[in-house]
């Protein structure tokens, strides 16, 4: 608050800026990802620079993106100090990101979801330990037929291991959420789902969520000329997959072997 009101900062809901203020949960932050005074640090949203400084007390170098000028300037001002500190302006969904060993983040929930597959898709780290909103951070561990089980689940369960560490409450932040927020810990897979074209494994995945209530055999007629799923094509899938399960009901296992099949009959037509 003292920066708040020295700074005249005024947080933007449009750019989902809720500063972190618990002690504790910096704390937890920094523990579950095993910060060590080697690592490289890459921070998504810096805000008030709370966490981040920190982050550069316990680790070698501390990379802070901000996209907000206002809290740019703040940034430049309170972490003076710190000399192993590099505040980047910009959207971190347009920057380029350097390859560090950890990534501790309080995600703007308004960018969640884009944020997150950039992480996975394109982010090189050992560590990811992020907050989230508590409806996001379920959906991204939920298992099949549940109802927070998804696209982005799937994204993922193909990228990391993903762990639901803890809830955190309201009283973390200024200004309060309306929601809750959880702890999530990310540590890519060294090995994962065996896919022929992962940009196809992704869009398969898209196009059946968009009927997840259906059964297999309807989604695909329903998206299969989208995905170029012939007849002979169904059958072959019917063949390991029991085309009666709903799409919500299947593992990623099965997206995968969809796909493969797929990209099969693609390869030989």
């Amino acid at each position: 608050m003292r920066l708040i009101r020295r700074y005249h900062i005024k947080p933007k809901r449009s750019l989902g800026q809720n500063f972190v203020v618990d002690p504790n949960l910096i704390r937890d932050l920094i523990m579950a990802a095993d910060l060590r005074a080697h690592d490289v640090v890459l921070e998504i949203g810096a805000g008030l620079g709370t966490l981040t400084r920190y982050l550069a007390r316990c680790s070698r170098k501390v990379i802070a993106i901000e996209v907000d000028r206002r809290l740019v300037r703040v940034l430049r001002d309170v972490l003076r100090e710190y000399d192993n500190v590099e505040v980047i302006e910009g959207d971190a969904l347009d920057i380029k990101w350097p390859s560090v060993d950890k990534v501790i983040s309080n995600i703007p929930y308004s960018i969640s979801s884009p944020i997150t597959e950039k992480l996975l898709s394109e982010g090189k780290f050992h560590t990811a330990v992020l907050t989230y909103q508590l409806e996001f951070a379920r959906r991204l561990c939920a298992k099949p037929g549940s109802d927070d089980y998804g696209r982005i689940t799937i994204l993922a369960y193909y990228y990391a291991e993903v762990e639901l560490l803890r809830v955190v409450p309201r009283e973390s932040f200024i200004p309060r959420p309306e929601v809750l927020s959880a702890i999530v810990r990310m540590v890519p897979k060294r090995i994962r789902l065996q896919v022929a074209d992962e940009e196809l494994f992704f869009r398969v995945v898209r196009e059946l969520f968009t009927q997840r209530g259906r059964t297999l055999r309807k989604a695909l007629k329903v998206v299969g000329r989208r995905l170029g799923v012939e007849e002979c094509v169904m059958t072959r899938i019917g063949e390991v997959i029991d085309l009666r399960t709903r799409v919500e009901h299947l593992r990623p296992e099965d997206f995968a072997v969809i796909a493969n099949i797929i990209a099969e009959q693609e390869l030989h037509s």
